[in-house]
């Protein structure tokens, strides 16, 4: 095993709008109530890894209250903060998820090859499309076909409790409390996300940290909206709308996909699930403000200030839109800010982030906070005696920001795949290609926000985050796990998006949405209300 030289001591988006379903009960339903799976109170029960964060770092801008550390250039001559390689020397097969195309394999790629010749063993990597990893890792499982390392969603997985039980290796004594400190870098994950990596009383996985960067953000193109002399801060929604409006015209469109989150936290509702007053939890589903909502965003693309083409395409191309100026407006998350100002179109491209405002007037109404896990990597049970050194796997991909570990993984060979510009790795054709092997969603240390060579967009999202983040409002149920979610959730779910996009598309009424919604409670919703709820109630105590 590797032997870090610090000391050992003590991680379905709407077609319409991206993550628009999150208040459909969707998303950020990881650990909720068990049914016949377990208790809320065994999770609870579960001394989670001691947090021990990692002091060699030092970022130029410190974050505060859920805000991310940031760094205008990346810290001058990166140290190793590990000695000799990871693990026990055997090779090691990964089922990862990738945003990303498909990097060259292994025989045409020389970051691969210098990987497994740090590494000390041969890496092997099966990527799968994260709009396809849902079926591709139930149809592997269902194929006994888990490879040592594999990377899983907190929710969306039929039966995950009792499938982690019987596939994944139980991490609980390797990882719990003071045993971290045998994974130091894995030990500078946030306790937060090492909730949702708890189920029937035992730890399962490493997570990959996210929480404000999964929040959802409407960027604006601010440098755009200089030029024509327009501001792009608002107080009122009419205001907002009147932007639009002018920005709409000749082929170019205000909106890469209609702002459903955005509209939604501007008219108060709620971040997937809140507490009733009765102590019950309540479906974001049933606010009646959905109804205004959903009125607000069948008016802009019945006033053509939406791309027309949408509904039929993907994230990736919206996201081109927005950076190659057909659209002026693209609802995402803070996740996809380093995506967007990286694409080869985005050259002194300025992004701003709209702060919703509220509906009713009276100034910003608050985001909605996103989870604080994106996805986490398991040990299959087949690969448990090796459990120890496949963490240590972990804890080096992990290295934290700064130091020679994490500037080779994210950028590769300098020369080779990145050129060093005022200190920056800005990485070329042959980087961007190469190093896209999903490593990020395997094993990750805390986010930090950064772009090589453009300290104003670091500065940017810094600023931005401030803002909003520290007031944004958290799901109660984003650590709960509910069987009946994890069954049903997505079958539901698509239902009632389909309802969604018809409502907005105008294919259907706005009233049809309360139809859709009792269906949805019929189905399972209620069920899993009910579910989380107990979940809620014992964790509460």
């Amino acid at each position: 095993m590797s032997h870090p030289q610090i000391a050992r001591r003590r991680l379905l988006q709407g077609s319409l709008g991206i993550g628009a379903l999150a208040a459909l009960g969707l998303a950020g339903c990881s650990n909720e109530g068990r049914g016949d799976t377990g208790s809320q109170v065994e999770n609870d029960a579960v001394e989670l890894p001691t947090y021990i964060p990692y002091t060699g770092f030092v970022p130029d801008l410190q974050g505060e209250n859920g805000v991310s550390d940031t760094v205008l250039r990346y810290p001058e001559n990166p140290t190793a903060v590990t000695t000799g390689p990871p693990g026990d020397g055997a090779d090691v097969a990964i089922f990862a998820l990738t945003n990303a195309p498909a990097s060259p394999p292994l025989g045409q790629n020389a970051f691969w090859q210098e990987l497994n010749d740090r590494l000390g063993f041969g890496l092997s990597v099966a990527l799968v499309p994260s709009g396809d990893f849902t079926e591709r890792f139930q149809t592997t499982v269902a194929g006994d076909q888990l490879p040592d390392l594999f990377t899983y969603f907190p929710s969306g997985v039929p039966g995950l409790p009792s499938l982690l039980r019987e596939r994944a290796a139980d991490l609980t004594d390797l990882l719990s409390g003071d045993a971290i400190e045998n994974y130091p870098f894995l030990a500078n994950i946030p306790t937060e996300s090492w909730r949702s990596a708890v189920y029937e009383g035992r730890i399962y996985g490493v997570p990959i940290a996210r929480g404000a960067q999964s929040s959802p953000a409407l960027y604006r193109r601010d440098d755009v909206l200089s030029e024509l002399g327009i501001e792009g801060d608002v107080d009122s929604w009419d205001d907002l709308l009147a932007i639009f409006q002018e920005l709409t015209g000749g082929n170019a469109w205000a909106l890469s996909n209609v702002p459903m989150q955005l509209i939604r936290q501007a008219h108060g509702i709620a971040n997937t699930w809140e507490l009733g007053d009765d102590g019950t939890l309540v479906s974001a589903n049933e606010d009646e403000r959905q109804l205004d909502a959903l009125a607000e965003g069948r008016r802009l693309v019945a006033d053509g200030l939406v791309h027309p083409d949408t509904t039929t395409s993907d994230n990736q191309q919206r996201q081109a839109w927005v950076v190659g100026g057909t659209t002026r407006f693209f609802e995402g998350t803070f996740a996809a800010w380093p995506n967007l100002a990286n694409l080869p179109t985005a050259g002194d491209m300025r992004l701003g982030v709209v702060v919703p405002p509220a509906i009713e007037g009276g100034g910003a109404a608050p985001i909605w906070l996103g989870p604080a896990t994106h996805n986490l990597t398991g040990v299959s049970v087949d690969s448990a005696d090796r459990a120890a050194a496949l963490l240590d796997v972990l804890n080096y991909l992990a290295a934290p920001f700064g130091s020679a570990e994490h500037i080779f993984k994210n950028y590769g060979l300098e020369g080779v795949h990145h050129t060093l510009i005022d200190g920056d790795p800005v990485l070329n054709d042959k980087g961007q290609s190469e190093t896209q092997l999903g490593l990020k969603y395997v094993g990750e240390g805390p986010w930090v926000n950064y772009v090589p060579g453009k300290p104003d967009v670091a500065q940017a999202q810094f600023d931005a985050q401030s803002a909003v983040v520290p007031t944004a409002i958290p799901n109660p149920a984003s650590t709960l796990f509910s069987e009946t979610q994890s069954r049903k959730g997505s079958q539901i779910g698509s239902a009632i998006g389909s309802m969604e996009t018809d409502i907005l598309q105008g294919r259907e009424p706005v009233s049809a949405w309360t139809e859709a919604v009792e269906r949805w409670k019929r189905d399972g919703g209620d069920q899993i209300r009910d579910e989380l709820t107990e979940a809620y109630e014992q964790s509460e105590g």
